[in-house]
């Protein structure tokens, strides 16, 4: 039998020649995910054997990965700022970067706040299920057009017990939203539909729905920024997550005579959020 340190070896090689991201994580998260250990155990201890039935499993997890298709799916689930939610085909892989999100829209608000929350495009339901696990007194909407992404959401709901805290309501963008939040978050589509064609085989397999922002990648953020204030309260917050080299035109929708906020930063440097709060 092979050691859990010679499979990982073995697969980051195939890994790193199939060009996935970040081939040794990947490798331990799948190895993790085929042996039921914990990938930090499975790291302290990897002289350790792993039984005939695992290694066949983890070969079928890195077939899979060398065709591209994301780990999150493969493994079905994604550990989200702490949350541990389903992930599939019916809405995008929670990227870090929208943990990140996430994080920066719970500093909005005090401990012990009760603010009222829109999440857009919600998908997976990660960023609502997030910020009601943060602020237990929060309402919390979350909308997608997709009738799929939604149902995945109500379990990832279900999963998490917020099932009773966050409504799931179907819509396009605003258009079945009633009421006036505190705060507008949203990870929309934001990629030109020119270049879907051109990007990596795992994010080719997700929803097309959920990757394609038209012409130039802005039309629903086009599309949230024009109504946004019909919908925030006085000093509410508008939060969105942006592709690379979107950030000025996108904070260029907002007039600064209403608006005020700002661009912020990624992890790797990438100007990914953009900020508009509504003044006096």
């Amino acid at each position: 039998m092979s050691t859990r340190s010679q499979l990982l070896a073995q697969a980051e090689e195939l890994l790193v020649k199939a060009r996935t991201p970040q081939p040794r994580a990947e490798a331990e998260f799948l190895l993790a995910a085929a042996t039921g250990v914990a990938r930090t155990r499975l790291l302290a201890f990897s002289q350790e054997a792993v039984s005939p039935a695992d290694e066949e499993k983890f070969w079928s997890f890195i077939t899979r990965k060398q065709q591209g298709e994301p780990v999150a799916y493969i493994t079905g689930e994604v550990d989200f700022a702490g949350l541990i939610l389903h992930s599939d085909t019916r809405a995008l892989a929670p990227r870090p970067e929208t943990e990140e999100l996430a994080q920066y829209c719970a500093n909005l608000f005090e401990r012990g706040s009760n603010p009222d929350i829109l999440d857009l495009c919600t998908g997976t339901g990660c960023l609502a299920l997030y910020l009601a696990a943060k602020f237990s007194r929060a309402r919390v909407t979350a909308v997608d057009i997709s009738q799929d992404a939604l149902q995945l959401a109500a379990e990832n709901a279900r999963l998490t017990k917020l099932q009773d805290r966050v409504q799931l309501l179907q819509s396009d963008l605003f258009a079945e939203v009633s009421g006036t939040f505190d705060l507008i978050v949203s990870n929309p589509p934001y990629i030109a539909s020119g270049e879907i064609e051109t990007l990596s085989a795992e994010v080719q397999q997700e929803p097309k729905l959920a990757l394609d922002g038209g012409a130039d990648g802005l039309d629903i953020i086009k599309r949230i920024a024009s109504v946004a204030t019909d919908y925030l309260n006085p000093h509410g917050t508008l939060a969105l997550e942006i592709g690379a080299g979107q950030a000025a035109p996108v904070a260029a929708l907002f007039d600064s005579r209403r608006w005020e906020g700002g661009i912020k930063k990624d992890f790797a440097g990438v100007e990914r959020f953009v900020f508009a709060r509504l003044k006096n």
